[in-house]
Parts: C-alpha cells; sequence; structure tokens
C-alpha cells in the first residue's frame, strides 16, 4: 500500500550547510528504502513530502520526530495514494 505524508517543521539550525546535509542524507537512504518526495525549505521552516509503502514512511516519519535538526514537527496529512506525485525524485528540492 502507497501512502503520502506531508508534514511541517522548524530548522534547529538554519545555515545552509545543514541544510545540504539533510538533503544529501535522504537522497542516500531514500532509494533503498523505496522513498521519493520533495523538501520544502524557507525561513527556517521545511515543508516535506515523502511517499511510499506505509512502513517505510511511518519509519521515516518516526526518524524525522526523532531528529534534533527538527523541532514542533507537525502531521499535516497522511494519506493512501494509488500513485506517486514525485516518482522521479529520490528527495526534490524547493527553497522558498
Amino acid at each position: 500500500m502507497l501512502v503520502r505524508l506531508l508534514y511541517a517543521s522548524r530548522a534547529l539550525d538554519t545555515n545552509p550547510s545543514s541544510i545540504s546535509t539533510i538533503l544529501a542524507q535522504s537522497r542516500e537512504y531514500n532509494p533503498a528504502s523505496g522513498i521519493t518526495g520533495i523538501l520544502c525549505y524557507g525561513g527556517g521552516i521545511f515543508l516535506q513530502a515523502i511517499e511510499g509503502g506505509r512502513g517505510a514512511v511511518s519509519e521515516l516519519y518516526g526518524h524525522i520526530q526523532r531528529d534534533r535538526r527538527h523541532k514542533d514537527v507537525e502531521l499535516l496529512q497522511y494519506e493512501e495514494i494509488t500513485e506517486r506525485r514525485f516518482s522521479g525524485w529520490t528527495m526534490g528540492q524547493v527553497n522558498l
């Protein structure tokens, strides 16, 4: 079963190198886990959509909630999907 999860959080470290590290780690981890998505960042706020199998998405979201680089993690949407919107992106990036 495919799902899409959308969350928002605040960055504890707004240094561009910290954001780049998060993206690099996502792009390394996500292909092996079948995760696709997009990370939007601006003004110290993350907005991220992640897609994949229910177990993989839930595991990744749990990791994000425990990640000390994020605070005030807020689940905005969680839904079952029939197809991916971000199928070509292991983790796309948009700077706002």
